[in-house]
């Protein structure tokens, strides 16, 4: 299990160096927002205001301007192209920088650092997103769901990781969606082993690879007694003689027989 938290633990890092990393595109403006607005040579122009809920500010000498969608350098050019059209400045030098997030956010849940509600800064990927949250705790499983709208997508980090495409790598994040990091599938061992109990369960774990997680046989084991109790799709339970190659399945239980002799 300690080998397991260390390999959660460098991913955490790798998650949060990859974040840094990747290149952000101009964030779109929606209300709620903070902007503080600048006009070189002009300091009597110069405030901080937030859009309404209709995505509008109230700029002096021009009134309300509407801001919705626009990235920063649009609603530069729009405030000086009206600056000029009305007479007030010859050629105007606005600057337009966002002071405060607040118009797209989107929930963290489930099995990472710090759970909760996050703005999104610019154009956002998931690993990005998982970074800011502080990365991965030590129960988080591979895969990852992104709840948007009525869509519910499945996204592998460890599959993700291996596309040479950038946008698969680290895929895109919207306004409102809701990501959720689900716990590790487990599966148990019990019986005449060496260390029984509860394991995190990788892709295509066979049950040879289960019991060297449990530590191996114990000298009282039956290595051919091997069985599988597993819960069908109706809620039962059933038992399977199991082989060395079988693959586990979620919350599979292994029981290690003693031997007779």
């Amino acid at each position: 299990m300690k080998v397991t938290r260390v390999i959660v633990f460098v991913w955490g890092l790798f998650i949060s160096f990859f974040a840094m990393a990747a290149p952000n595109a101009e964030y779109r403006l929606g209300p709620g927002d903070i902007v503080k607005i600048s006009i070189y040579d002009h300091p009597d122009l110069s405030t901080e205001l937030q859009l309404n809920d209709k995505g509008s500010v109230a700029f002096p000498l021009l009134g309300d301007i509407k801001l919705l969608g626009l990235q920063y350098t649009e609603a530069e050019a729009l405030i000086a192209g009206n600056l000029k059209k009305g007479g007030f400045v010859n050629n105007p030098n606005v600057s337009v920088m966002i002071s405060q997030y607040r118009s797209q956010r989107i929930a963290v849940i489930g099995e990472v650092n710090r759970a909760g509600r996050y703005a999104l800064e610019g154009a956002t990927g998931l690993v990005d997103l998982i970074a800011i949250a502080g990365g991965l705790n030590s129960n988080a499983g591979d895969n990852i769901v992104i709840l948007r709208g009525s869509d519910r997508i499945e996204y592998s980090l460890s599959q993700s990781m291996k596309s040479s495409d950038e946008t698969k790598r680290n895929m895109a994040v919207a306004n409102g969606d809701v990501i959720y990091v689900p716990r590790a599938q487990q599966f148990y061992i019990y019986g005449e082993v060496n260390r029984p109990g509860a394991f995190r369960m990788e892709p295509k774990m066979t049950v040879m690879q289960g019991l060297a997680l449990a530590g191996g046989f114990n000298p009282r084991a039956s290595q051919r007694n091997l069985e599988i109790h597993r819960v069908d799709q109706l809620g039962a339970m059933t038992t399977i003689e199991a082989k060395l190659t079988d693959f586990l399945q979620e919350n599979d239980t292994i029981f290690v027989q003693e031997s007779l002799f």
